[in-house]
């Protein structure tokens, strides 16, 4: 169990912000901005909930300080080597800190969230490449401490409210908080705010010709009168577009929260964050699906393709895309992909790059 020190902040930011100095700017992009509740060291044994603002942790807000008086625990990781006080930053030894167990994970996190993105807890921990009970430890903990980071969602409730079920302010009992965050986290999605973390090698394919182009084989779909499912859709562009042919519902799912946030929603336009790995979707319940440029960026293809086939209803609107950061999938995959959902009505192949299909499900029960 973790006490939430307000301290580890400073001890943690560097793996997310680049660099090896952290200051109290650098903790407020990773703890604040986003409205959400956080968890800090109260006294004793016990935490509180606090806002998402850097402030005084007496009016309930999170706080920072490079102050050996004001954070005491500043010189206990000083005189483990961990950091050292700079003026007005601390400098923090990355090394030593990844050398540590939940240091370890930490920076494993740091290192692949991006290219794993958004999963229930399960498959983050096999992208990751950590054993499941150290991944829920460490998100807990960076939830609490950074809630602009990452935030959780299980069964329809974020982890924001989870935490407000405890009210802000006043002293909780520790070990409660961590055991519930704990199973709260087991169950659910963690989403990182991917505009926090390192980019590494990887790119974001999500240009903006990408954003705004609404492809030709759309037109083949039928879209009248369906509730459409756009599995990660990114700006919503193409699910958004179906509402043109017909469609009376839209549905866009993805694991960026911020990315769904850009597009506002309507009477017409829902918006989930969800991982294709696990719809949040009863079987058959989108007469159209609209999975586009994802698979090659996942983790488990096959179970997401699985997932697909369960929620379409009459058809799905595919397409792999073969950039360089994702794996690639041959025009015989591709093909193999189709035939496990139907009969393709309409393909369309631009090289090796690109591959696209709308697919008519084997099996429509009708309505």
């Amino acid at each position: 169990m973790f006490l939430f020190v307000g301290a580890l902040r400073f001890v943690f930011a560097p793996f997310f912000a680049g660099g090896d100095v952290a200051t109290c700017g650098v903790v407020g992009r990773l703890c604040c901005g986003s409205g959400r509740l956080g968890v800090n060291y109260w006294v004793g044994r016990h935490v509180a909930v606090v806002r998402g603002e850097l402030g005084s942790l007496r009016r309930w807000f999170i706080p920072c300080s490079v102050d050996r008086r004001r954070m005491p625990p500043l010189a206990r990781y000083e005189r483990g080597g961990f950091v050292r006080l700079l003026g007005g930053g601390v400098w923090v030894d990355v090394g030593a800190v990844r050398g540590t167990e939940v240091g370890g994970v930490v920076a494993r996190l740091a290192e692949r969230w991006r290219v794993c993105g958004g999963r229930d807890v399960y498959s983050l921990a096999r992208c990751v490449g950590v054993a499941v009970g150290s991944l829920v430890d460490v998100v807990v903990l960076l939830r609490g401490l950074f809630p602009n980071l990452v935030e959780v969602y299980s069964g329809g409730v974020s982890f924001d409210e989870f935490l407000r079920g405890f009210g802000v302010g006043g002293a909780v009992d520790a070990g409660v908080l961590w055991e519930e965050a704990r199973r709260f986290v087991r169950g659910g999605v963690v989403v990182p705010n991917l505009g926090l973390l390192p980019r590494g090698r990887y790119v974001s394919v999500r240009s903006r010709a990408a954003r705004y182009a609404i492809p030709p084989i759309l037109s083949y779909a039928d879209f009248k009168n369906a509730v459409v499912a756009d599995v990660g859709s990114g700006f919503g562009t193409k699910g958004a577009a179906s509402l043109r042919w017909g469609a009376r519902h839209v549905v866009l799912l993805d694991v960026d929260e911020a990315v769904l946030r850009e597009r506002g929603s309507g009477l017409l336009v829902d918006r989930v964050v969800a991982d294709a790995h696990m719809l949040p979707l009863r079987d058959r319940a989108a007469d159209v699906v609209i999975f586009w440029n994802v698979l090659n960026f996942l983790s488990d293809p096959d179970r997401a393709v699985e997932e697909v086939g369960r929620v379409a209803r009459r058809e799905v609107v595919f397409s792999v895309y073969n950039a360089a950061s994702g794996r690639q999938i041959s025009y015989g995959e591709f093909l193999e992909v189709l035939s496990r959902w139907g009969v393709p009505k309409a393909v369309r192949r631009l090289g090796n790059s690109q591959m696209q299909a709308v697919v008519r499900r084997h099996e429509d029960p009708g309505p």
